[in-house]
């Protein structure tokens, strides 16, 4: 692939969305972060598992049955995913409809990891998308952003904490 043919793809994992270019030589772009892959298996009848090389972490994904057929439900490294990648050019099956997340909403951490940088703080307004707190994990720092906007309840972290994936961080409600 020429550097002129250049495909960008919507990678959507568990709702947040990532802009991913397809770049030469095994590698790929997701926002502004470049990544090395290698497939090492082939998914078949026998193995269902890919497994994959990713910036030298071996991955293993299996597809899991998705009863809505709205993308594909993953399993990756035993973690339960819905992930979809279209076109970033396409318009989403459901354009014009806002996605509303009502009530209060616990946000909790994606996956283990250190707490780099916390802007969440007790009775602060946030937008939908803003950033909540910064998780390094992997050597990589992941932004964890307010899925709607809302005021900061409580704030279960500090920065420099060790989190687990499925670990409290604030309550946005």
């Amino acid at each position: 692939m020429s550097k002129d043919s250049k495909q960008i793809h919507r990678l959507t994992v568990n709702g947040k969305t990532w802009a991913v270019t397809e770049l030469e030589n095994q590698k790929i772009k997701i926002s502004h972060q470049e990544l090395t892959f290698r497939i090492l298996r082939e998914p078949t009848t026998d193995q269902p598992d890919l497994v994959a090389n990713i910036n030298g972490k071996v991955l293993i994904a299996r597809r899991e049955e998705d009863r809505d057929g709205s993308g594909y439900l993953i399993r990756l490294n035993g973690r339960l995913l819905k992930v979809s990648l279209g076109r970033r050019d396409q318009s989403p099956q459901n354009a014009g409809i806002s996605e509303t997340v009502l009530g209060p909403v616990v946000i909790t951490s994606p996956m283990s990891g250190r707490i780099v940088s916390l802007s969440a703080s007790p009775n602060k307004p946030v937008n939908k998308g803003q950033p909540l707190a910064v998780l390094e994990a992997m050597k990589m720092e992941n932004e964890i952003a307010a899925p709607k906007t809302g005021i900061v309840k409580e704030v279960y972290v500090q920065s420099g904490a060790l989190v687990k994936a499925g670990d409290k961080l604030c309550l946005l409600e």
